[in-house]
């Protein structure tokens, strides 16, 4: 699985409409999830850096925006705009947002932030997805982390 970045201040490579419902099992969300999660830690290992840290209840109230995607109740960049409400909530500081590529064949792109920052602490959720104006489903990690310093 392969990372595209699309940063938070840079225009989406998706349209902001809401999609089609994908049927996608749980578990490719988990697996895509996975893969961007180790694609990290291995990144953050290059740099002699621990692996991020996630919080569990993070992780699980992030999921709730990725559901919303999958669903077609959002699109991506809704819902970029979704979790830098939330997460500036949840985290109490000022986050930084991201939408990773994880489509098959794109090429492997990590956030310069999450893998040198000093300690990264995160909440991320893949989800597949469909706007309306495309004719293949695509793959997400939606991503937030808190600004360091």
């Amino acid at each position: 699985m392969a990372f595209l970045l699309v940063g938070a201040c840079a225009t989406s490579r998706w349209p902001d409409e809401p999609g089609k419902p994908v049927p996608v099992a749980m578990a490719d969300n988990v697996e895509a999830g996975d893969q961007f999660l180790d694609a990290l830690t291995a990144a953050r290992q290059q740099h002699g850096l621990a692996p991020p840290v996630t919080v569990p209840r993070y992780q699980s109230e992030i999921r709730s925006f990725a559901e919303d995607l999958q669903q077609g109740k959002t699109s991506a960049p809704g819902a970029q705009r979704a979790i830098k409400a939330w997460g500036q909530l949840s985290f109490q500081a000022p986050v930084d947002t991201w939408l990773l590529d994880c489509n098959p064949g794109h090429a492997p792109e990590l956030p310069d932030p999450l893998v040198s920052t000093g300690t990264a602490v995160i909440a991320y959720a893949a989800a597949h997805f469909r706007p309306n104006s495309a004719t293949a489903d695509q793959c997400v990690v939606l991503v937030v982390s808190r600004k360091s310093g």
